[in-house]
């Protein structure tokens, strides 16, 4: 026997309030999850999945960003590298910008840095 256990679910509604409830100001989240009758390593992932305050990340689903084209590849010549230009980044509260060449090994660097976990 497995002690009378049995597997709960939750809504998302429901992990939703719990999640915006542990990132108040002050809040525990070992309290919060106390709380609602939860153990902490569950409320942890569920603030992990819990995207910016909004909705809960869909597993596996695409992330979709903003992107704006300053320029038209087809005004420059074929083959012709630009001389300059600039790449603004938002990663979270993080702003990367970069401007002139770009080398692609320290930019990779600095996103895998700053990606969160």
């Amino acid at each position: 026997m497995d002690g009378g256990r049995t597997r709960r679910t939750h809504s998302h509604e429901f992990k939703r309030s719990v999640v915006e409830a542990s990132r108040q100001p002050g809040a525990s989240i070992a309290g919060v999850a106390r709380a609602h009758g939860l153990h902490t390593n569950l409320l942890q992932k569920w603030r992990r999945q819990y995207s910016g305050g909004r909705a809960l990340a869909i597993p596996h689903a695409p992330a979709l960003l903003p992107v704006t084209v300053v320029a038209d590849l087809a005004t420059r010549g074929a083959g012709e590298a630009p001389s300059s230009g600039q790449i603004d980044i938002e990663l979270g509260r993080v702003r990367v910008s970069l401007s002139g060449r770009v080398d692609l090994d320290v930019l990779h660097t600095v996103l895998v840095t700053l990606r969160p976990r």
